[in-house]
């Protein structure tokens, strides 16, 4: 078997009801060509022929990004205007991408919606996607425009100096785009909202659908504001807590004060985490409070999003509040002890371990 034939498989194994016009815009080529690549697959007997099969009963949709991540990390604390020694990492990631992955790794069943470009990183991306079972058969690969990229450098202490975001391709996946994902938005059990999407499309979300809908917060946070209390679950980067709530978070006092804002604000749940002032999980019920155990954080980029697929893991089983903030907690801090976007450990015996 080829490669572009094991691409192929792959694809259909994720959804046996894709049609040739699918899998042709996954793939980059022509329907003929995808027609070709079948043929072979069922000669070489690989397939049977077009299965029909039931979706999963009980699925997630997130609807966000898909970034190239390139970073740097100095050896030392930066001296401005002077080259510093360190490493440089490139990394698959997106706010909305980094969120399905963990929830692929937790056993969650899930579609993810986004674009990507027909380019380098956009076939990396797909390539990825394979290798981590990622169900994309619902996202786009469009030529107008590159795939994301996001380039930042972090202090030694994991704090983010600065970061370039070229997200542009992003506000392709409008109200129009999703209404011909329509069904498959409906039948989900939970949507995610990733706020790199366009302020109009997350407020049709917002409008649109009435169950949980969850959101993990990044730079473009105040994008959330306008109906934010349509939002069932909010993770925070304290870093962002001010944009949209006007409160900056330096202790557990000041998390608890951002938490009390934003449970006000409508959200039923909130989930806050920094390096430094550690983790808070709090609803109108209980606040849970846990400090970051670790000698050294390494990276914070993923932490949100690992914490977010804990969270629906909890909700999933069950779990009390007390018990969904331990494991929202485990995720969030093994996210910090990499520098890659993803904890290759994630999986739900972490999270049932501890």
């Amino acid at each position: 078997m080829t490669s572009r034939e094991q691409q192929i498989l792959e694809w259909i194994k994720q959804n046996p009801m894709i049609s040739q016009n699918e899998l042709a815009e996954l793939a980059g080529i022509t329907r003929s060509g995808i027609a070709a690549h079948v043929s072979n697959l069922v000669k070489k007997g690989y397939l049977q022929g077009k299965g029909y099969i039931v979706a999963p009963e009980s699925y997630v949709v997130v609807v966000g990004g898909i970034t190239l991540d390139i970073f740097g990390i100095p050896d030392d604390e930066v001296i401005e205007k002077k080259s510093n020694s360190g490493v440089i990492y490139s990394d698959v990631g997106g706010l909305g991408r980094n969120i399905a992955v963990n929830l692929t790794k937790l056993e969650i069943p899930n579609y993810f919606i986004s674009v990507y470009g027909h380019d380098s990183a956009g076939e990396e991306f797909k390539k990825d996607a394979l290798e981590k079972k990622l169900n994309i058969t619902y996202a786009s690969q469009i030529s107008s425009m590159p795939t994301s990229r996001y380039l930042y450098i972090n202090q030694t202490s994991a704090k983010r100096i600065f970061g370039v975001d070229d997200s542009r391709i992003h506000d392709e996946i409008t109200p129009e785009f999703l209404k011909s994902r329509l069904t498959i938005l409906r039948n989900a059990k939970m949507i995610v909202i990733d706020p790199n999407l366009p302020e109009k499309t997350i407020a049709w979300l917002y409008h649109n659908f009435q169950q949980p809908l969850l959101a993990d917060s990044i730079n473009k946070v105040t994008r959330l504001k306008p109906g934010i209390e349509a939002l069932d679950t909010l993770v925070l980067n304290a870093d962002e807590s001010q944009a949209i709530t006007g409160i900056k978070i330096i202790d557990r006092q000041s998390a608890e004060q951002c938490a009390d804002k934003l449970l006000a604000m409508g959200i039923t749940n909130v989930f806050i985490y920094d390096a430094e002032v550690g983790f808070l999980y709090q609803n109108q019920e209980d606040t849970i409070y846990a400090p970051v155990t670790l000698t050294k954080v390494l990276n914070t980029n993923g932490v949100g999003a690992a914490a977010l697929a804990a969270i629906i893991y909890a909700r999933r089983q069950g779990l009390t509040t007390k018990q969904t903030a331990k494991v929202t907690r485990v995720a969030a801090q093994s996210a910090m002890t990499t520098y890659l976007n993803i904890y290759e450990g994630m999986a739900p015996e972490l999270l049932e371990d501890h």
